[in-house]
């Protein structure tokens, strides 16, 4: 049984080594400001190349911003378990870019923030921690 329980924890590891990009751990810390107004019903994702994917929890529509594009879109492929994790289909995710007032606005990202314009036009920033 042990042996059975130390292969499962280095195919694990192996695992989350080799898709690292592609899995977003939730950043319970994050906090997200639209508008300047905090955004309770928010859930913030984030890799291991702190991209960010960002959940609004009442309508569970998905934005994801990439270090590589820094442009904001909605995932193509994307799964995820019910407020843990998330993974995408590919390192470099497959996004359909923002239609409306943020379309073509490239995001501004650092170590500690993330700062774009939403579909509505708003200013959306999140804090990472």
């Amino acid at each position: 049984m042990r042996r059975f329980l130390v292969a499962g924890v280095v195919l694990f590891v192996i695992f989350v080594t080799i898709f690292r990009q592609r899995i977003f751990l939730r950043d319970p810390l994050g906090k997200v400001e639209r508008s300047g107004v905090v955004q309770q019903a928010a859930r913030v994702y984030i890799n291991y190349s702190n991209d960010v994917l960002l959940e609004d929890a009442e309508t569970h529509g998905f934005v994801l911003v990439q270090g590589w594009s820094r442009t904001p879109g909605v995932p193509q492929h994307l799964s995820c378990l019910n407020g843990l994790v998330c993974w995408t289909d590919a390192d470099r995710a497959a996004v359909l870019p923002l239609r409306g007032a943020g379309k073509g606005v490239p995001a501004q990202m650092s170590a500690k923030e993330v700062s774009f314009v939403d579909i509505r036009g708003e200013g959306v920033r999140i804090e990472l921690r």
